[in-house]
């Protein structure tokens, strides 16, 4: 299924490329961050020596304001791990920089193995949390290999993508096999995660954190980073 999914991901790049192309000539979009979504991980990342820490993935502007409380409880509890932030959208990473400094901030990379083991490598974090419903096969299967713990946070199923989600349910089921712990935002959301492939021990509720609801503060994961 890897192989089928990463021919079925290339396909889709090649066949949308000259769309992609065409948008970058005429009005720039696309092109910000070009280099580090194909995995050159940018040298103010790399400075200091910084790994270790933690990262998460924010797509856009709304997930980067949703992670605000949880980035600073993190900051606050584990100030000895250096907090990595990455987004998909222009605008999310413009806020994210002014939030976090540019040298905590990139761009995700595309879900690639050539893109995402030189992230993998330079950072080496010990965690990374992913917002809302960011399943990329190929980046949480090497995330895995690497022996780094995965969460997703402010989890949701939509109405929409449900029913597609469920046809999909025995591959899906091994994407997420690679996730050490989800946090839902309401039962419904779990509930659908259960049905959709996710092991049932390994799905909580903690709210939206868009309402500001604070996740739990004992959980495997925070756990595991005390003990580093």
């Amino acid at each position: 299924m890897v192989v089928l999914y990463n021919l079925a991901l290339l396909a889709a790049l090649v066949v949308s490329a000259p769309w992609w192309l065409l948008r970058m000539a005429r009005a720039g979009k696309y092109r910000a961050g070009l280099r580090e979504r194909l995995g050159r991980v940018p040298l103010r990342i790399r400075a200091d020596g910084k790994r270790g820490g933690i990262w998460i993935h924010a797509v856009s502007v709304g997930e980067v304001l949703a992670i605000a409380k949880l980035a600073e409880e993190l900051r606050r509890e584990h100030p000895q791990l250096p907090l990595f932030i990455s987004t998909t959208t222009a605008a999310g990473q413009k806020l994210a920089r002014e939030r976090y400094g540019e040298e905590s901030v990139f761009y995700f990379p595309l879900d690639f193995a050539f893109a995402v083991r030189p992230y993998l490598r330079a950072l080496q974090p010990h965690l990374v949390i992913l917002a809302e419903t960011e399943f990329w096969p190929n980046f949480l299967r090497l995330a895995k290999q690497s022996g780094v713990r995965v969460a997703v946070v402010n989890a949701r199923i939509s109405d929409r993508s449900f029913p597609g989600y469920r046809r999909w349910k025995f591959w899906l089921r091994r994407v997420l096999a690679n996730v050490d712990l989800f946090l839902a935002q309401s039962e419904e959301d779990q509930r659908r995660l259960v049905a959709i492939g996710a092991a049932p021990e390994r799905v909580n509720v903690s709210g939206n954190l868009k309402f500001d609801v604070k996740p739990p503060q004992k959980t495997p994961l925070s756990e595991d980073l005390r003990r580093r």
